[in-house]
């Protein structure tokens, strides 16, 4: 007996899988988690594959994680963070800092904060003076037949557990 429902738009698939019983987030969640790492992981070979980015911050701010309440998985490009020790204190700075004249980012004149989440989108869908290189929404294209075939098996999951559980009631 499968069961099926037309979810258009993310509060729509929330809904759906918030609706689910336990059983069928416990199966279906190792399946979103696996897409969105595989995502991230293949945006990664991608992007150290390319030829114009020259240093590793865009790759190394690659990151995914699972909201397991609602099912949602998120891929995307974080701002980083850096940590300066100002006499006593510790101050967390958004983004990376980098050195600019003299070679220590806390001493030198020049130094900078650099967000790869602020110029991502520039490689991916490219600008007026650079051609795009797009990786996440390859490495995205490339998971749907696998995450829908991951979500197959856990239905099948669902479906056996769920008729063993009815052949030891009756």
């Amino acid at each position: 007996m499968a069961t099926s429902e037309r979810v258009q738009g993310m509060r729509a698939a929330q809904a759906a899988f918030r609706a689910l019983p336990q059983a069928a987030k416990d199966a279906f969640l190792p399946a979103i988690e696996t897409t969105v790492l595989e995502i991230a992981r293949q945006a990664k070979s991608i992007v150290l594959a390319s030829p114009s980015v020259q240093t590793r911050a865009l790759h190394d701010h690659i990151a995914a994680k699972v909201i397991k309440t609602s099912g949602r998985g998120i891929v995307g490009v974080t701002a980083g963070s850096t940590t300066l020790r100002l006499g006593n204190r510790r101050v967390r700075v958004k983004g990376i800092v980098r050195a600019g004249e003299g070679g220590s980012a806390l001493t030198s004149a020049g130094a900078r904060i650099d967000r790869p989440s602020r110029r991502a989108h520039f490689v991916e869908f490219g600008t007026r003076k650079m051609p795009a290189e797009p990786f996440m929404i390859p490495a995205a294209e490339r998971q749907q037949g696998p995450f829908l075939a991951r979500c197959q098996a856990a239905g099948r999951t669902i479906e056996r557990n769920v008729a063993a559980v009815g052949s030891r009631n009756l």
